[in-house]
């Protein structure tokens, strides 16, 4: 048989502890064994053995929440001159909008095509990605990456909504990539009235797609979702011609709203996660979603930040993801992470981090047992990453999470096959 031996200083399982002088025995795409390489050369005698010497494998990581055709944002605000900081939350959602009311297909293509290259420079192997302009979609067929790509939906005009859901059937034959799913993204409990939220919904039970939405992201959605008053009636609604009074307040707060009218389903991901209690986290929990956390955009944007403790002490499931860089630097989860260590202080253990970014995000992403972990039984999906000077075996996790951009990710392998782009 023609296994295949790679071997590194350190291996990262992340279901278990480092170990250092490891390996993983490989054949036809998956995992066969992880372990030291002492042991794994006994069971694997003329193994082909591939050493990345003074390195660590791990598993990818995983981008649980992002918005890659949204990558060349910087670039589009220089040429429609939206240099101006936005002063509050809405004042961005409404220069994002301005901005992407300029672009043709052709600019988002290509913005989109650079955010996947971009994320497997970095080491992430699988995305949640939002697709906005639904005839992108094909950028992604040649990708790699592993994961999910989520339709957009927003708007208050059943018509057009209904019109959308419509298109959207038609492309869910044809997987969107090689190792990509569909999804459905409700864009927002603000950007949907009442009764389209019912419709969204039911199309994605009705077609089996997991939802993933924004949730609990800032101050003024609670204040919208409560009260019907606030910035987003104020400005948002008013710029999009919108009637506020279309639908009655709910009284409630967004987690509440979605989770206890039956709306959200088990395995739905809530994205952001932040202006929540103990009853709404309860409420997480009990309908069984899970939360990706983009804690760079919340800083950007000023809304607040995770109760991360809270959520972890009541067992819900969370993952990582960058957002988009119209409120983040870089598509990195490295950097991410970095960030989340350093935001959060120590209340949360450098293993619990690192498990966030890969095995958090395969499951929320519902590719547990595939990605995420160096397990027999999975695939051969892993990066090989380098630190300026790697420390002693007890150090290691803390160095990787707080590296951020000094990580230089040499390797990354997906289904057994080195696919990092040529620098």
């Amino acid at each position: 048989m023609a296994f295949t031996l790679y071997t590194a200083r350190y291996l990262l399982p992340i279901t278990a502890p480092p170990i250092e002088d490891g390996a993983l025995l490989v054949d036809a795409g998956r995992i066969l064994a992880s372990g030291s390489r002492a042991e794994l050369r006994n069971v694997s005698q003329g193994a082909k053995e591939i050493d990345f010497g003074d390195a660590v494998l791990m598993p990818p990581m995983v981008n649980a929440h992002t918005h890659l055709e949204l990558s060349s944002f910087p670039d589009w605000l220089n040429t429609t001159g939206e240099v101006e900081a936005p002063r509050d939350f809405v004042d961005w959602i409404l220069r994002l909008i301005r901005v992407r009311r300029n672009l043709d297909l052709s600019q988002v293509r290509d913005s989109l095509a650079w955010g996947l290259e971009e994320s497997l420079r970095f080491g992430t192997g699988a995305v949640g990605d939002i697709l906005t302009t639904l005839p992108g979609v094909d950028v992604y067929r040649e990708s790699p990456l592993y994961g999910k790509v989520y339709a957009e939906v927003l708007g208050h005009d059943a018509g057009v909504v209904s019109d959308r859901l419509e298109t959207i059937e038609t492309m869910l034959g044809r997987p969107p990539g090689k190792a990509l799913n569909w999804g459905l993204s409700p864009h927002a409990p603000y950007t949907l009235s009442s009764s389209i939220i019912d419709q969204v919904f039911a199309f994605s039970a009705e077609q089996s797609l997991q939802s993933s939405i924004h949730l609990a992201e800032s101050a003024e959605e609670s204040a919208f979702v409560g009260s019907g008053q606030g910035a987003i009636a104020d400005k948002l609604y008013t710029a999009a011609q919108w009637d506020p009074a279309a639908d009655a307040a709910s009284g409630r707060s967004p987690v509440e709203f979605l989770c206890r009218t039956g709306r959200l389903r088990r395995n739905d991901l809530l994205v952001h996660g932040v202006q929540v209690d103990d009853a709404d986290i309860a409420l997480v929990k009990r309908t069984g979603c899970h939360v990706a956390l983009c804690p760079r955009s919340n800083a950007a944007l000023d809304v607040g930040r995770a109760p991360v403790v809270d959520y972890l002490k009541a067992d819900v499931q969370l993952s990582l993801g960058t957002d988009s860089l119209a409120s983040a630097p870089s598509l990195s989860i490295w950097h991410e992470l970095a960030f989340a260590r350093s935001w959060f202080a120590g209340d949360v253990s450098p293993r619990q981090w690192l498990g966030i970014a890969t095995l958090g995000g395969a499951r929320a992403l519902g590719l547990q047992g595939r990605i995420g972990q160096l397990a027999a039984g999975s695939d051969a999906s892993f990066q090989v990453v380098g630190l300026t000077d790697l420390p002693a075996i007890d150090e290691v996790e803390e160095a990787l999470c707080a590296a951020g951009e000094s990580v230089a990710v040499s390797h990354l392998y997906l289904a057994a096959q080195n696919v990092l782009p040529e620098s």
